[in-house]
């Protein structure tokens, strides 16, 4: 049986990180067709890699920073849609926008970043926001089942 000191989250996502680009390389290089062996390589692969310390410590630096930049890729890509489709936005992904901006709000209120005078500041208009996203959301599901 193992340690509890050797299971820890600084190595396993190393661990899975390794497993799903190498998983993924192959299952798009169509190298191998056998999906048993794509898999065992992979693991031998993720395995290898976080017996090494200083991959381990590389990969731990770097996916904070890779997580923030897939974070903003994919927040521009959501208000990049609803603005790019020829006049035709969709309401859900407006919303969606809505409530990412709310959420950036209330992290920057938790982490004291907003002075004090800005009205941004007031916890009261936090939850106002965030009760009319949560009206639209249901406005929206309440339209989309009567169709």
């Amino acid at each position: 049986m193992l340690p509890l000191d050797f299971i820890s989250i600084e190595i396993l996502l190393p661990f899975f990180l390794v497993l799903a680009i190498v998983y993924g390389a192959l299952e798009v290089s169509h190298i191998f067709r056998n999906k048993a062996v794509k898999g065992i390589i992979a693991v031998v692969f993720a395995f290898f890699s976080v017996m090494n310390y200083e991959v381990v410590t590389l990969i731990n630096s770097l996916l904070p920073y890779a997580a923030l930049f897939f974070i903003a890729l994919f927040f521009f890509w959501f208000i990049k849609k609803p603005f790019s489709g020829g006049g035709k936005s969709d309401p859900v992904l407006v919303i969606i926008i809505l409530g990412l901006v709310l959420i950036f709000f209330a992290r920057l209120i938790a982490t004291e970043n907003i002075p004090e005078y800005s009205f941004l500041a007031n916890p009261n208009l936090l939850w106002a926001a965030g009760l009319v996203i949560i009206l639209l959301i249901l406005w929206k599901a309440y339209k989309t089942g009567s169709q």
